[in-house]
């Protein structure tokens, strides 16, 4: 009998979530006037939980995302709005540093030197273009230290389930159907424009470390079919230039230099480009920016364990504490015609600077895919960390749900993501182009 109960609950989500996606068609339009209506409700109360049809969750979460949290037996525990400062030494290199920068004709950083780059004041006293590139820059620029590296992290493609599959892992619960996943470490060092080394100009002590803003380092582990395939990505401190994708192929065993226009493809087959990467990741000036206002948006910033636990009809939904958050809203616009969104608005957290919403738009003006970041912070002292690698936010998952096929694309962090202090000669190995074939 239980097992019976348990099949028609995961029919009624299965169904219920089809018809969701069929029957809610937002447009661009519908959620640049969610952003402008402001907040309707008093804000949930820290401790409550929130359930199916609270009009807190269609409050606070943006339309179309939020009917994914609209199911029997969703919980959102609400915490206390916490506030997050970053490390002194970004504090103090803000304050050192404060109104040299500025924005070129066309968006460029212009005189940035170290901290954040623009006090949040001048975004109601400039146009919204120049509000929108000033956040853009806030975005990037924020407290990351050295940047992130996690060892073990695994991305699962989901599809709705069918023919009575539904083949999950640990850390799923609820229905759809895991078609397919890969395994893979990733690390981010930061190499410029950093905060806590005023002692050789804010930079690593690296021949020609100055030249470069950050280098990204991926390795995949698993399936077998694509085990060995490595890329290492490179992105100058100038912002007119184009970033370096490098990768290594096992089959080809050669390094192949990929074209930066394919960081708008989709990334090893998922629901996700590489510009989606931790909500934004691509170049500030390949897009138009428009600042779009504030608004308080739900969102998962200090989640209960470093590996976000999932739920819901697809099993893509935050089983997590929740927090309501001041977030910044921009809309972006690739400056590539063939580009497959033809915008994207993001919610960017008004004081880590983190995104934790982006929502994308297809050429017909239908949103299309809903990408959401979570979040957790360590404790002081936890795990022998000083005091400078927890007071960031660290990644705890992510989810790309396509709205229009039903697919999703959920990234858990298998392993907690560290912040960690590098050297020269670690950075050397992991990074450089001329290791791709190293021993191969």
């Amino acid at each position: 009998m239980t097992s019976t109960l348990t099949l028609i609950t995961i029919v009624f989500f299965m169904l219920s979530s089809l018809t969701t996606l069929a029957s809610d068609n937002i447009s661009r339009e519908d959620l640049i006037a969610w952003i402008a209506s402001g907040d309707a409700l008093p804000p949930p109360q820290a401790g409550k939980t929130l359930g199916a049809g609270d009009d807190a969750i269609m409050a606070f979460l943006p339309p179309g995302y939020a009917n994914e949290y609209n199911f029997p037996g969703v919980r959102l525990e609400i915490q206390t709005t916490t506030q997050f400062e970053p490390h002194q030494t970004y504090v103090e290199a803000s304050a050192v540093h404060n109104g040299t920068a500025r924005l070129a004709a066309d968006g460029a950083l212009l005189n940035y030197v170290a901290g954040r780059p623009f006090d949040p004041s001048l975004f109601e006293k400039v146009t919204p273009e120049e509000a929108g590139f000033m956040l853009a820059w806030n975005h990037v620029h924020r407290w990351q230290y050295y940047g992130w590296l996690n060892e073990e992290l695994t991305m699962y493609y989901i599809q709705p389930a069918s023919n009575g599959r539904n083949q999950l892992r640990p850390g799923f619960s609820g229905g759809g159907h895991i078609d397919r996943y890969i395994s893979l470490s990733y690390q981010r060092v930061y190499l410029s424009h950093l905060a806590m080394l005023s002692e050789t100009e804010y930079k690593i002590d690296l021949k020609d470390g100055g030249g470069y803003f950050f280098k990204d380092h991926m390795l995949f582990h698993e399936p077998f079919d694509v085990k060995g395939t490595e890329f290492v990505i490179e992105r100058a401190t100038d912002p007119h230039e184009l970033d370096q994708i490098n990768s290594y192929l096992p089959t080809e065993r050669r390094v192949r230099r990929l074209s930066a226009k394919e960081r708008a493809d989709r990334f090893m087959g998922s629901d996700m480009t590489m510009d989606d990467f931790e909500g934004f990741s691509g170049q500030i000036l390949h897009y138009k920016w428009r600042y779009l206002g504030s608004r308080r948006l739900l969102a998962v910033v200090d989640s209960k364990a470093p590996t976000i636990a999932l739920f819901g009809p697809e099993s893509r939904v935050a089983n997590d504490e929740w927090q309501l958050r001041p977030t910044y809203a921009v809309e972006i616009v690739s400056t590539w015609h063939d580009h497959p969104y033809s915008s994207r608005i993001l919610f960017i957290d008004a004081e880590t600077y983190n995104v934790t919403t982006s929502l994308a738009f297809n050429r017909e003006g239908q949103m299309w895919r809903m990408n959401s970041l979570f979040y957790w912070l360590p404790e002081p002292g936890e795990g022998g960390l000083t005091a400078i690698e927890t007071s960031l936010q660290r990644l705890a998952g992510t989810t790309m749900i396509d709205r229009l096929s039903g697919t999703s694309t959920v990234s858990r962090m298998i392993k907690p993501t560290q912040m960690p202090s590098l050297s020269v000669a670690e950075i050397k190995r992991r990074f450089s182009v001329s290791a791709l074939t190293g021993g191969r």
